[in-house]
């Protein structure tokens, strides 16, 4: 089974926010050029096979990203499009003892999502995670 955290590790492998500034399931204290990673509800899940999921090769996770950046509008779209990019481009990730098979991201870009209270632009990428079940 595909743990959040999981996803969240993967994403801290990619760079483009430091490990410190990724997190999982909330932004405790909201640190300019941070990713959070949290559950998405409400979206279909993989289909389960007749037998049950123990005949199933693969599991679907529903996830979305904020990006959380800093006052540059243009630096906060880059950064989501950076992420946006990495996740559609994800084959074969292996993380913590997990492969992710491929990510499908559900727009064709980061949806902006304006600033916060303290004018940090923010962007949503929604998306879903097929990986292989052990």
């Amino acid at each position: 089974m595909m743990r959040l955290r999981d996803i969240r590790d993967y994403v801290a492998s990619l760079g483009i926010a430091a490990d410190d500034n990724c997190y999982c399931g909330k932004l405790d204290d909201k640190k300019e050029k941070s990713i959070g990673t949290y559950s998405l509800k409400g979206r279909q899940q993989g289909q389960i096979p007749i037998g049950g999921t123990k005949n199933s090769s693969y599991g679907v996770k529903s996830i979305s990203f904020l990006v959380h950046w800093n006052h540059s509008p243009t630096e906060s779209e880059e950064a989501a499009n950076a992420l946006q990019n990495a996740l559609l481009s994800c084959r074969d990730a292996a993380v913590n003892g997990q492969s992710i098979k491929f990510i499908f991201v559900t727009y064709d870009e980061a949806v902006p999502v304006d600033t916060d209270e303290n004018g940090i632009y923010e962007y949503v990428i929604e998306c879903l995670v097929y990986y292989e079940r052990s």
